[in-house]
């Protein structure tokens, strides 16, 4: 979800002398970005905005009504159609090369790791200094060490989530990773077609067979075809996939009809299929020639989308613990509780990237 938008420049692998060989620079798509930006804050809506119901805070119902309007926890399946997009797009020149997968591997986890472990380190602590803020049960040392390693593990309540309770999405994000990674030894169509496979057979047993391991029957999930429509527009794109405007604006007319619907049992038909066309009209138009202004902001948002996912229940927490001092005054004290709340977790994440994620980023794969 979470996966950069970055280019992916011609380099060595970790551990490798010698250089991949040039190829064209994947591009940037803006819209992309903002399409991961208003995800990580429809996400973060829901959140701020049950908690906001829960307390009291919502006397007009008018949080209520938005909340009704469309199923903002779609963001997560917008998330993984653009993250299978992204991992294929922005691998372009690792397919079918020396160190390639090896490559690939390492930017993903040096993405995704290091603000993943340290807040769920905080929070970890937060349960040690105040109980009554978390909600649900902790787990033991194993559950903790598998939240830590991304594997799946179900709470003494039952529930399959990690620690830090977002995490769960990260789950199926690093298992399409390391599915993704063997298959990068191939040139790259035959690559995305053999991954897909894999998932869609993967899918087919569990719902056969329905595994009794907890692992097993979580990535055997149809959620994860999520991906596939995004390496698939993945290669759309890669042969020539261009839209008039008129096309596009449809798309996401049809998306968001199509969401304040819910027209499907299983989520992938219900959330995924229409994130498929909202990703489709952010990535089918023309590319820019230079990144301007607006360009340049809308990459700081998306590149941020990150730190927003994972940071905002924190804010949260903050707002709540403020809200309670402040109490509800007016029938809109709610909406702007909601709002105020979403400005500030959306600095924090601009804050948090710019001053841990990209330098930690950088200097890693730097002094790879």
């Amino acid at each position: 979800m979470l996966a950069t938008n970055q280019p992916v420049p011609a380099c060595t692998a970790p551990g490798q002398t010698g250089s991949i060989p040039q190829r064209p620079r994947p591009q940037l798509f803006p819209w992309v970005q903002a399409l991961r930006a208003v995800a990580a804050a429809a996400v973060a809506f829901v959140h701020i905005g049950n908690d906001a119901m829960t307390a009291g805070r919502d006397p007009a119902g008018l949080i209520a009504k938005i909340s009704a309007f469309l199923p903002w926890a779609a963001g997560v399946d917008v998330f993984f159609v653009i993250s299978g997009f992204v991992i294929v797009h922005a691998s372009t020149n690792l397919f079918a090369q020396p160190g390639g997968s090896v490559r690939f591997l390492y930017r993903r986890l040096t993405r995704i790791v290091p603000l993943y472990w340290v807040l769920t380190t905080l929070f970890l602590a937060t349960t040690l200094l105040q109980r009554s803020a978390i909600h649900g049960e902790t787990g033991g040392s194993a559950y903790v060490l598998a939240s830590y390693l991304f594997i799946p593990w179900a709470r003494p309540d039952g529930l399959v989530e990690p620690a830090l309770g977002l995490g769960w999405t990260l789950n199926y994000e690093m298992f399409f990773y390391l599915v993704m990674t063997p298959f990068l030894l191939l040139p790259r169509t035959r690559a995305v077609t053999a991954c897909a496979a894999l998932l869609c057979l993967l899918v087919t047993i569990g719902r056969i067979v329905g595994p009794t391991s907890v692992p097993l029957r979580y990535w055997s999930d149809p959620i994860v075809l999520e991906f596939i429509l995004g390496m698939g527009l993945a290669l759309a794109v890669a042969r020539g996939l261009t839209l008039p405007g008129w096309v596009r604006i449809v798309l996401v007319g049809v998306a968001i009809a199509w969401l304040h619907q819910q027209v499907d049992a299983w989520r992938i038909g219900s959330f995924g299929l229409p994130g498929a066309l909202l990703v489709a009209a952010a990535v089918s138009g023309r590319r820019p020639g230079r990144i301007g202004p607006v360009e340049h902001g809308l990459i700081r948002l998306g590149d941020a989308s990150y730190a927003m996912y994972l940071f905002h229940p924190f804010v949260m927490r903050g707002f709540t613990l403020l809200g309670a001092r402040i109490g509800t005054r007016t029938e809109t004290s709610g909406l702007v509780y909601v709002v105020t709340a979403l400005v500030a977790a959306q600095l924090c994440a601009l804050a948090i990237n710019a001053g841990f994620e990209r330098r930690l980023t950088n200097r890693l794969r730097r002094n790879a």
